[in-house]
């Protein structure tokens, strides 16, 4: 009784055994674990054919594990095909485009920089040679110790600290004797009569308008109301600005000796007063804001 209930537990833990084998790892077929013989004594019958019971289950569990495994490994040779070995070819495993980590010296890595866009840099360009003529006149400028007549012009569109400049440099102008010739635009022109009245010469300052004082800006018409010498133009109250605006600079010009502009490299008018300045054989002192 005791060898039969041993019998009957030793086949309940095998068929457990057998029963969690899906849930174990599975070795290559030459690793994989001898399953093991459950020992009966001999000479009894049932005996020997519960043994041949366990021994034969355990032989088609093993049959059915390589069967599982063998179609696992052919199912990964086919959704992997590039990857697979090529045992019968005699080839090594390679995978697609050449080994991993393979590098082609011929092919460009695609690294190359963009040219950077700097802008237009502010080159000095000398559109003219130096003639003999010009270098005499500013030694001549250099070497003379009395007053001169001096324009200052500028583009309306300036910052408070460029406009601070311009009232100091028509401050110490006229401080030296010199005259300041200008017109009554905002911006630069204004910051040069505040300036020239600072000084405490009105006779030293000249305000050229390019119309009839009604055409200026209330801020302007209030300002020159402390200048002494103002020349007005009614008849080109019906031109367009910026047309009399060329005409007054033109006028200003035949006046003075010496140009001082502050413009931006888009200062059309301030520019053009520039040129002419230079066609007339002037210094030209060009201040670019930009």
């Amino acid at each position: 009784m005791i060898r039969s209930i041993s019998i009957y537990l030793a086949m309940t833990a095998t068929q457990c055994s057998m029963a969690f084998a899906p849930q174990l790892q599975i070795f290559p077929s030459y690793m994989e674990p001898i399953p093991t013989r459950t020992r009966v004594p001999s000479g009894s019958g049932i005996d020997d054919a519960l043994s041949s019971s366990v021994l034969s289950r355990i032989r088609s569990r093993k049959t059915a594990l390589n069967v599982s495994t063998g179609s696992k490994s052919k199912c990964n040779e086919e959704s992997f095909p590039e990857y697979s070995n090529s045992d019968e070819k005699g080839q090594e495993t390679t995978a697609v485009g050449g080994g991993l980590g393979d590098f082609n010296p011929d092919e460009k890595l695609g690294l190359e920089r963009e040219t950077a866009n700097v802008g237009d840099p502010q080159t000095a360009q000398l559109e003219q040679p130096m003639n003999i003529t010009k270098v005499l006149t500013e030694l001549q400028a250099i070497q003379s110790q009395g007053p001169k007549k001096y324009c200052i012009l500028g583009t309306r569109h300036c910052s408070f600290l460029h406009q601070q400049i311009a009232e100091m440099l028509a401050y110490a102008l006229v401080l030296s004797g010199n005259h300041i010739y200008t017109s009554g635009a905002a911006g630069t022109n204004a910051a040069a009569i505040r300036g020239a009245l600072r000084a405490c010469q009105p006779q030293l300052l000249t305000v050229v308008l390019p119309q009839s004082m009604s055409k200026q800006t209330p801020e302007s018409q209030e300002l020159l109301q402390d200048v002494t010498n103002v020349v007005t133009m009614p008849q080109n109250d019906q031109m367009p600005l910026d047309v009399a605006s060329r005409i007054c600079n033109s006028h200003l010009l035949s006046q003075t000796d010496h140009l001082i502009s502050f413009a931006f490299h888009e200062s059309k008018t301030v520019l053009e007063a520039a040129q002419e300045a230079q066609k007339l054989d002037m210094l030209v002192t060009l201040l670019y804001l930009d």
